[in-house]
C-alpha cells in the first residue's frame, strides 16, 4: 500500500468516517487497500470494499453504478456492487461506490493470461444499453496535467521543488512539453485505422484489476474507464507490462494466444505506447503532497520519457 504521510492518511480517514456516515454504516476496523486515484478501503461489518473519489468525480461514479448494474444484468464476468448499495454514495467532499467483497484464494496471483475471457466477452458488445462516453484517452491526462498546472502557494512552490530536484526540469517547462505531447497524441489516435471492430472497452485492463470470484473465475474490477472504443487500447497494458515494467514475456504471449491478437504486432502499437505512458505520467501528477514514494517514481518515469527513453523499467505504485 502507497506510503502516506501523517496529514494524508488523517484526510482520507475523515473522508471514510463522513462517506460512512452517509451510508450508514459503520466504518470501524477498516483497511486502506489502495490509493492513487481512488481510495479503496475495505469493511468488515458489513463485508464491502468502498471505493472514493473526490466529489469532482460524482459523474464518474454515478455512471459507474449504472454500468456495474447493467453488467450484472447482462451476467457479465465483472465486479458486483453490494447489492443494499446500487447507487452511488454522496457526502459534501467525496463521492462513492460499495462492491461485494471477495476474499481472494491466499497465494494466488491473478495473471495476465486471465484478463482474455472477460475481455472478450465484453469486447463482443457493441453497445451496453445506457450512455457511455467515447473513448478518449487523452482527455483525463490533459486534465489531470492543467490541475497540477493551476496549483497555487505552497501546492505550487511544491510542484516546483519536486520537478527542480527530482526530475531534473523546471515545473513550468516540464508542463509544457506534455502539453505539446498530448496534442501529437490525440491528433495521431484520430487519424489511426483500427485492426478490431469498435466495441464496449474496459478502459484500464491490467491484471491488478482482476479478481477471483467465489468459483475461482476472473472477474473484471475498476469499471470507471468503461467506454465506446477499440479493443486494442484493452490490449495495451499487458504489452505494456512487458515492454516497460518488465513483465515476463510469456505472461504477454500466453494472453495474446488466447485473447486471439498480438498487440505487438500492430502498426498502432507505438501510439497505443505513447498513450499509455502520457496517462501514467499524468495520473497522479495533481495530488502528490504527502506521497513521497508516488513522487519519486512519477520522477522516474518523467525523467525516462523526456528522454524518449523506451528501455528504462519503471516500478509500479504500491
Amino acid at each position: 500500500m502507497t506510503n502516506l504521510s501523517s496529514s494524508e492518511r488523517n484526510r482520507l480517514d475523515k473522508a471514510l468516517r463522513e462517506t460512512a456516515r452517509s451510508a450508514g454504516i459503520d466504518p470501524a476496523g477498516a483497511e486502506l487497500l489502495r490509493f492513487t486515484m481512488n481510495a479503496v478501503y475495505k469493511l468488515p461489518d458489513p463485508k464491502i470494499v468502498l471505493r472514493m473519489a473526490p466529489i469532482e468525480k460524482v459523474d464518474v461514479v454515478r455512471r459507474v453504478a449504472i454500468v456495474a448494474a447493467r453488467l450484472a444484468e447482462l451476467r457479465l464476468p465483472t465486479a458486483r456492487l453490494a447489492p443494499e448499495f446500487p447507487h452511488a454514495i454522496e457526502t459534501a467532499s467525496w463521492a462513492a461506490t460499495a462492491w461485494t467483497y471477495l476474499p481472494q484464494p491466499p497465494g494466488r496471483r491473478l495473471e495476465q493470461v486471465e484478463l482474455a475471457r472477460p475481455l472478450r466477452a465484453l469486447h463482443s458488445l457493441r453497445t451496453l444499453g445506457c450512455a457511455l462516453p467515447e473513448w478518449d484517452p487523452i482527455g483525463r491526462a490533459e486534465s489531470r496535467l492543467e490541475a497540477a498546472a493551476s496549483a497555487q502557494d505552497e501546492e505550487l512552490h511544491q510542484l516546483q521543488v519536486w520537478s527542480a530536484d527530482q526530475v531534473g526540469i523546471a515545473f513550468n517547462e516540464l508542463v509544457d512539453q506534455l502539453r505539446v505531447r498530448g496534442r501529437e497524441l490525440r491528433a495521431a489516435a484520430t487519424a489511426a485505422e483500427w485492426q478490431l471492430p469498435i466495441s464496449v472497452i474496459h478502459g484500464d485492463a491490467h491484471a491488478g484489476n482482476l479478481l477471483a470470484d467465489v468459483d475461482g473465475s476472473a472477474l473484471l474490477g475498476d469499471l470507471d474507464s468503461i467506454s465506446i472504443g477499440p479493443p486494442e487500447w484493452d490490449l495495451v497494458p499487458a504489452a505494456h507490462g512487458v515492454a516497460r515494467f518488465g513483465d515476463p514475456a510469456v505472461q504477454y504471449d500466453q494472453f495474446a494466444a488466447e485473447y486471439g491478437f498480438d498487440l505487438l504486432s500492430s502498426p498502432n502499437w507505438p501510439l497505443l505506447r505513447g498513450i499509455r505512458e502520457f496517462q501514467l505520467v499524468t495520473s497522479v501528477i495533481a495530488g502528490l503532497s504527502g506521497r513521497p514514494d508516488v513522487a519519486s517514481q512519477l520522477a522516474h518515469r518523467l525523467r525516462s520519457l523526456i528522454r524518449d527513453d523506451i528501455d528504462t523499467v519503471w516500478n509500479r505504485y504500491r
